[in-house]
């Protein structure tokens, strides 16, 4: 509407000036017919008539100054409005639209237009501002009304447009939402987002990938409750069993032979650590986090008691232990164990594939820390597996793996205070670094 406002206002003022030229073409050729008739009576009918079709009051022609009437009678009203037509304008005054549209209509246009009859100067055409003001206000109503005729078919059509582009797929991702919020464990047919590149389409990609990845995170969650109470039931019995082979190891532990006291210790150790694991995975289920129980620990003993473990389970490869003798360590000895065993005994599955099969540990101390480079010479960890390397029941890649071992290990490693990440990995092999505490009298 604010268009059609800005394009009748020029519209009317050519409405304006069409509608005097008109008049005055009209007066121009009825002067003609008048001068070549010689009964003045057909004349006289013709000009009433045409003065009662257009609303002339008056038609002159002016020569040499003086004005020389040819119908109708001057009016009473002396106001009068000159309206010049013989110097035509391509775009009007706005002005005169504006008087003349709201004028009281009490003066008379006089229109000066070119003649028609040889010897005359001009003609002069007089018509009532009334008959113009009337006209141009039936031709604002018949804009007005095609104005209103446009914008509803336009407004119907956008109305249309709009609901089919933009309020119908809201309103359908609204109900989704809603359906999705009131049940997200219901198993219903997930639709295929619609191939738009706009924002509605994105929305669209995105709330399947939500609805996808939450379904998914829920049937995980059931999973891992089913899993948890598995392990919870398993435990309870293993420690029970581990408790009687306890007994057995501990007479092996005291037996005359030297190889088979040796044996037995180290029996004993496994099986208490077994026994210590099933407490730690029963004290789990039940929400309560077992505390690491820090002490001063020869850190290399450790690693070379879980290097031998690893190997005896998947294979023999060169193992080479750097680390000093006397390098002490304040930590949890069973977790430390057990954070070093996972991380041998992944290498060495790995190594198992590679021409070159070498296990390497070294250490560096630095600020009150220890930082222990466990590195190999295997294949590498492929990039999908590297993204979640540490998050659970996802980066496991050996066949039987569960993918809990990393992420064990870096709990373990923070509950000491210290940490496990990756440094590298590559066709070269692979980097690992664990650090944690230095004894304070280190």
């Amino acid at each position: 509407m604010a268009a059609e406002i800005l394009i009748f206002i020029p519209s009317a003022a050519m409405f304006r000036q069409t509608w005097l030229t008109e008049r005055a073409e009209a007066a121009g050729l009825l002067t003609l017919a008048i001068e070549g008739v010689q009964d003045y009576e057909g004349g006289e009918m013709l000009s009433n008539q045409f003065m009662q079709d257009t609303n002339v009051t008056m038609v002159a022609q002016k020569r040499d100054g003086m004005s020389q009437l040819v119908l109708g009678m001057p009016p009473s009203s002396t106001r009068i409005i000159v309206a010049d037509l013989r110097h035509e304008r391509r775009l009007p005054l706005f002005r005169e639209s504006f008087r003349d549209f709201f004028a009281k209509g009490d003066a008379y246009i006089r229109i000066l237009s070119d003649p028609t009859v040889d010897g005359v100067d001009a003609l002069e055409v007089l018509v009532p501002q009334m008959d113009l003001k009337n006209a141009m206000l039936d031709y604002c109503k018949r804009v007005l009304l095609w104005s209103l005729a446009i914008s509803l078919l336009t407004g119907i059509m956008i109305y249309a447009a709009l609901s089919r582009i933009i309020a119908r797929p809201i309103r359908k991702l609204a109900r989704g939402l809603a359906k999705f919020r009131q049940d997200p464990r219901k198993r219903t047919k997930l639709e295929e987002p619609q191939i738009r590149r706009d924002e509605i389409g994105q929305l669209e990609r995105e709330f399947f990938d939500m609805k996808s990845g939450v379904r998914t995170a829920l049937q995980q969650q059931e999973h891992l409750a089913t899993l948890g109470m598995a392990m919870a039931k398993i435990n309870h019995d293993l420690r029970n069993v581990l408790t009687s082979t306890g007994l057995i190891s501990d007479r092996l532990a005291n037996d005359p032979d030297a190889r088979i006291r040796t044996m037995g210790e180290r029996l004993v150790r496994s099986v208490e650590r077994g026994v210590k694991l099933c407490e730690a995975t029963l004290a789990f289920s039940q929400s309560a986090e077992e505390k690491p129980d820090l002490r001063p620990v020869a850190i290399t003993n450790l690693i070379d008691e879980a290097a031998a473990d690893s190997m005896a389970e998947e294979g023999k490869v060169q193992f080479i232990n750097t680390v000093p003798a006397e390098l002490t360590l304040m930590a949890d000895p069973d977790h430390t164990y057990r954070i070093l065993h996972n991380l041998f005994r992944n290498t060495v599955q790995a190594l198992q594939k590679s021409r070159k099969q070498e296990l390497k540990i070294e250490a560096r101390t630095n600020n009150g820390k220890a930082t222990l480079l466990i590195s190999d010479t295997g294949p590498g960890i492929p990039d999908y597996v590297r993204k979640n390397l540490f998050k659970a029941f996802t980066s496991g890649i050996n066949k039987g793996g569960t993918g809990l071992g990393l992420t064990i290990s870096r709990e373990l490693a923070r509950g000491q205070g210290g940490n496990l990440s990756l440094q590298s990995t590559g066709p070269e092999g692979t980097v690992f670094v664990l650090s944690l505490p230095l004894c304070k009298d280190e």
